[in-house]
């Protein structure tokens, strides 16, 4: 599987991943969207908004990102669960 190399940030003491990097508008899927907060303060002062992003959570590659696959060990084919009972 291909892997994307993310700048991460500490802002308030917690680390972020930096997604502006690869561009400003990004396309994200999920389950349930929550707003934690509207009046984050963030970097620089800036007010966003904080949502809670749950289960099926994927974000679209913007055109143009290139993935790097050096060093990415191959996957094995997951084995089968076995309904509980």
């Amino acid at each position: 599987m291909p892997n994307i190399k993310v700048p991460v940030s500490t802002i308030n003491n917690e680390q972020w991943a930096h997604l502006n990097y690869f561009g400003n508008h990004h396309v994200v899927t999920g389950e349930v969207f929550k707003l934690k907060r509207g009046d984050f303060s963030f970097l620089g002062g800036h007010r966003v908004r904080a949502y809670l992003v749950k289960s099926n959570v994927h974000w679209k590659i913007p055109i143009g990102v290139s993935l790097d696959i050096e060093g990415v060990e191959p996957s094995t084919t997951p084995q089968r669960r076995l309904p509980q009972h």
